[in-house]
């Protein structure tokens, strides 16, 4: 009813969950939605994406976006989008019933496997030892260090970062840089519970700042390839311009899977 990989988000801080029932059956689940708020602590207009919509029938889509749309303005949401590669047709024409105005786009995700990732030339070489894997960092180092990244770095993939365990990432291959005993970049991968590798923040500081970045790729390509097999996919979320210049000079013959999306204004 829930993907796993949804499922495992339901505890994080932004994240939010409306369900539906059998008014005869309180245990019989009709409709589910579950979505995360965004841009919640910069100080710009809240939004909201959509992460898993489910209804045992189509006709029960309307009134659960109903009843999210008053929880979305509680929380004083303004926007509301989503991007989906699994909405079928039925589902497609409820969400434009409700204002989304959905559309066929190509996925802003795109999927690379660590055999793709191992045969790229970056990774023919081994990082230099002042790269680290993060299992290495005690907690009140890494918290420490992820603070004083996210202070220069204004757009993170996620706004929970600094709220999450440091057991939420997969420490083994996610790894950082040290400069002069502070640190001074981070390459996180979340492991979901499908097995996808997900990389969350990619970001270093300092004046050897581009060199730390490609290091930290290296290290963590490396890595990975010999504790994960080769068809592991490795999920890269081309959420801005920066992201999706990087991807496409890495796999440059990689696309989006086709997927739905469509957004409506929750501002009455």
């Amino acid at each position: 009813m829930v993907d796993g990989d949804v499922a495992e988000n339901m505890n994080r801080l932004y994240y939010r969950g409306l369900a539906g029932y059998d008014p005869d059956d309180d245990e019989a689940l009709l409709s589910l939605l579950i979505w995360e708020l965004k841009s919640v602590e910069d100080n710009k207009d809240t939004e909201s994406e959509l992460k898993w919509i489910y209804a045992i029938d189509p006709s029960y889509i309307p009134e659960l976006l109903e009843g999210y749309r008053d929880e979305a303005l509680n929380e004083d949401v303004k926007r509301t989008f989503f991007e989906s590669s699994s909405i079928d047709k039925a589902k497609e024409a409820a969400l434009d019933e409700c204002g989304f105005s959905p559309a066929h786009t190509e996925s802003k995700d795109i999927e690379v496997t660590l055999d793709e990732c191992k045969r790229m030339s970056i990774a023919k070489k081994q990082a230099p030892p002042y790269v680290q894997s993060v299992i290495s960092l005690g907690n009140q180092a890494f918290y420490q260090g992820l603070m004083n990244i996210l202070f220069k770095y204004e757009n993170p993939a996620l706004e929970d970062l600094s709220y999450l365990p440091k057991g939420w990432y997969e420490q083994t291959i996610s790894c950082y840089t040290k400069t002069d005993g502070k640190v001074t970049g981070f390459l996180l991968i979340h492991a979901t519970p499908s097995g996808v590798l997900v990389p969350v923040l990619f970001f270093a500081v300092g004046a050897d700042s581009r060199i730390n970045l490609i290091e930290m790729l290296r290290f963590s390509i490396n890595r990975a390839a010999k504790v994960y097999p080769g068809n592991t996919i490795v999920r890269i979320h081309r959420r801005n311009p920066e992201v999706k210049a990087l991807t496409a000079k890495l796999f440059p013959d990689k696309k989006g899977s086709p997927a739905i999306a469509g957004e409506r204004s929750e501002a009455f």
